[in-house]
């Protein structure tokens, strides 16, 4: 028997197709840049013209393949569609097919064996070494959604072609601007491919190893700043694997999250819409669980300094209370919401009932003023005028019980809403001081400090 038949069988097959493309770009990169760079000055319009593909790249994948296709957060107009899918073929990282399905198993299998770029499997699996192995076929169950859309077929099927066409599209872009057709196809082709790809990865390597952890331990994906600026807005990764159906990324005003912003711009000029949004409640109620999280850990490490069972039972009780609060204020304002868009609603069908019944009646009265016009017009006017007066006085006065009705009922609702606002605000103030001085204050000062009953 040859030694290649007692050789142990590998799990896994080179994919050479992205090999020797990735490689081959990476080389002739490495090769060509110094070349350039000692022959000729980089042109302030050849940085950027490449800074420029370079950005629609990051949206188109950041807003298309991510946020559109991946997670379906928001719908938006055929036209962004096309402009969003012509520039992520242009960042050459695969059909919208591939991309989101990949993406959506590491979603529901992340940090495991069948996640296809596993953060435990080492920062240069998840950032590059995956893609150079071959993968399962495309299951088109996982992606039934889209599937079934012509468009994303032909895309998917004739994607090599594709590429291809559209980064010669960019390169001539380039080259016509700068008149620089070496310096357009090695810094706007070349180091424009590398740029956007890497940054991209750094979502499935750093992004999941380098950062912090505000709303969830349960994954190894964090929050960077850093990560965010390069990859505008994605960077924000612990929330996003959270809360993966929220359009937004950086959900604070000061995150810096441009993605968002151009979806949102879009909804309001009627290019996009069913922006998908978590409540700001729920996020709060995810914070607590995240923050009773580590101060418990906290409170289990310093166990022969403090009385542990005093102060973990002191946090259950404080998150308990406050999670209670904010179930309750979040049914209460989601009531509220359901009634005034019910109130409108009620309010809009009684308003059609009593105009169609008024049409109905003037309808009926010009019919009776015309068979009797010559006797009796003067009669039927003032006849009509008193029953559509009839009508307005009946009308008025149905709005106005609903209205005082419903005005008791939101007074109340209202009510019941600042109680628990202000419940919510003084044991967050509460809950934020423990946090302080669980997480914060030294181990001597922890202990010293009694537990009341």
């Amino acid at each position: 028997m040859s030694q290649a038949t007692n050789a142990p069988a590998r799990s896994w097959s080179v994919d050479w197709t992205n090999t020797l493309f990735l490689g081959g770009y990476h080389l002739l990169l490495i090769i060509l840049l110094p070349i350039y760079l000692i022959q000729s000055d980089v042109s302030a319009s050849l940085v950027w013209s490449t800074a420029g593909l370079w950005t629609l790249c990051l949206l188109a994948i950041t807003m298309g393949y991510h946020r559109l296709y991946a997670h379906v957060t928001y719908k938006t107009h055929p036209v962004i569609e096309a402009f969003l899918a012509f520039w992520g073929t242009v960042a050459t990282q695969g059909s919208i097919f591939s991309w989101a399905h990949d993406h959506r198993i590491h979603h529901r299998h992340v940090d495991t064996d069948l996640d296809p770029y596993s953060a435990p499997k080492g920062f240069w699996h998840s950032h590059v070494l995956w893609m150079l192995k071959k993968r399962p076929d495309i299951n088109p169950r996982i992606i039934k959604d889209l599937w079934k859309r012509p468009e994303l077929q032909f895309q998917h099927k004739h994607f090599a072609s594709l590429m291809v066409g559209a980064n010669a599209i960019a390169f001539a872009g380039v080259w016509a601007i700068t008149g620089d057709a070496f310096g357009a196809f090695v810094i706007g082709v070349l180091l424009r491919l590398f740029l956007v790809h890497h940054c991209t990865w750094f979502i499935n390597s750093l992004a999941h190893m380098w950062g912090s952890q505000p709303y969830s331990t349960e994954h190894t994906a964090v929050n960077n700043f850093i990560l965010s600026i390069l990859t505008f807005g994605e960077g924000y990764h612990n929330y996003h694997h959270t809360f993966a159906g929220d359009y937004r990324n950086g959900v604070r005003w000061w995150q810096f999250d441009p993605a968002k912003i151009v979806i949102w711009t879009l909804s309001k000029i009627g290019l996009a819409h069913d922006l998908k949004k978590v409540n700001n409640l729920t996020i709060k109620r995810r914070l607590v669980a995240a923050d009773r999280h580590l101060m418990m850990e906290r409170i289990e490490e310093l166990r022969h300094r403090i009385d542990v069972d005093a102060w973990s039972l002191k946090v259950e009780e404080a998150a308990a209370s406050l999670t209670e609060n904010l179930n309750g204020l979040k049914t209460a304002s989601d009531k509220l919401q359901r009634m005034k868009n019910e109130t409108i609603e009620q309010m809009r069908t009684v308003r059609d009932e009593k105009v169609q019944e008024m049409r109905v009646a003037r309808d009926v009265k010009m019919q009776e003023l015309r068979t009797a016009r010559d006797e009796k017009m003067a009669e039927m006017r003032t006849a009509r005028d008193e029953t559509i007066q009839q009508m307005r006085d009946a009308r008025d006065e149905t709005l106005e019980q609903m209205r005082a009705r419903r005005d008791e009922e939101l007074e109340v609702l209202n009510r019941r809403i600042a109680e628990l606002k202000q419940t919510v605000a003084e044991e967050m103030d509460a809950w934020k001081e423990m946090v302080h001085l669980v997480l914060e204050t030294p181990e001597s000062r922890l202990a010293a400090i009694p537990v009341r009953a």
